[in-house]
């Protein structure tokens, strides 16, 4: 008899295994074309509802599994809240947070184009072409009800505040414990003039070309157009071309001079950190700029 059941269930298996024709192994297709993967079964019993609060810890990756983003790196809780609604198109991995229960882990193969252009609402990265699949691990940590997403808002920014506290409280030892007579901005940066320049202020539209070494509190470089020999160049006045520190540090030199900055994070890299990782959230930065030339656009 045992065996019997054994050889039923094992060809269910099998006719469940050719009843799916994901190119993506140990996937399974829905009938909108999102792709999914059960990994991790939780312990809750709640699915959530339209109008309640996620928490979600989000691992996004190209179909090679090479990570681009995540969660963990973006701020001090080490995931995000979406308010559950509706799914911003067709086969987005919301349609399976609907089926997901509290501590359930899934991945789920996603339309690249879509979900950068119609979920992040941005362009699709280089890196990705269009048709590609960007690789989702989801868990579905918890479910907020209204209350508990405020309250969860409330302890998120007690937790920022701190950290501000703390990076401040760093910059103020760094600058108290230096040799150097750093003048303090209106911003939170601070300055410090060492050479001069003899050339023109820059102004909006100008080419600006400069080499600069970036360093932590601790004195480390991160970053240095010395090493790689070859200045960088940008149009100054126009938006997101560099930190908002750039543009003050900038704007308190003329063409030939060179000057250190301490900029906050506030002014740098963020809560998020630089996209390259290598800057950690809330850090503050020290920039030494030499301004080589202007030139008119």
């Amino acid at each position: 008899m045992k065996i019997i059941y054994l050889y039923i269930l094992f060809v269910v298996l099998i006719l469940a295994s050719c009843g799916n024709n994901s190119p993506y192994q140990g996937y399974t297709e829905t009938d909108s074309g999102l792709y999914y993967k059960l990994q991790v079964i939780g312990d809750g019993k709640r699915k959530p509802n339209i109008g309640d609060y996620l928490q979600l810890i989000i691992t996004y990756k190209t179909e090679k599994d090479s990570v681009f983003m995540d969660t963990y790196s973006s701020n001090d809780m080490g995931m995000v809240i979406l308010p559950f609604n509706h799914s911003s198109f067709e086969g987005s991995f919301e349609e399976g947070l609907s089926t997901m229960n509290e501590g359930d882990s899934v991945s789920y193969m996603v339309d690249a184009t879509n979900l950068f252009t119609k979920f992040f609402k941005v362009e699709l990265p280089i890196f990705f072409n269009p048709g590609s699949k960007v690789k989702m691990d989801v868990k579905l940590h918890k479910i907020l009800n209204q209350s508990e997403y405020e309250a969860e808002l409330v302890r998120y920014q007690s937790l920022v505040e701190d950290r501000d506290i703390e990076e401040q409280r760093k910059i103020q030892l760094f600058v108290d414990t230096s040799n150097a007579s750093y003048s303090r901005l209106q911003n939170g940066m601070y300055y410090l003039p060492i050479t001069q320049g003899s050339g023109a202020v820059p102004e909006n539209g100008n080419i600006i070309k400069i080499n600069y070494t970036g360093s932590f509190l601790s004195g480390k470089t991160f970053e240095s157009t010395y090493d790689r020999s070859q200045p960088m160049e940008y149009v100054c006045g126009e938006q997101e071309q560099v930190i908002k520190g750039f543009e003050t540090a900038i704007s308190l030199m003329n063409e030939g001079a060179k000057a250190k900055f301490i900029i906050p994070s506030h002014l740098a890299f963020g809560k998020d950190g630089s996209s390259t990782g290598i800057i950690p959230p809330y850090t503050a930065v020290i920039y030494e700029i030499e301004l080589l030339n202007l030139t008119k656009k």
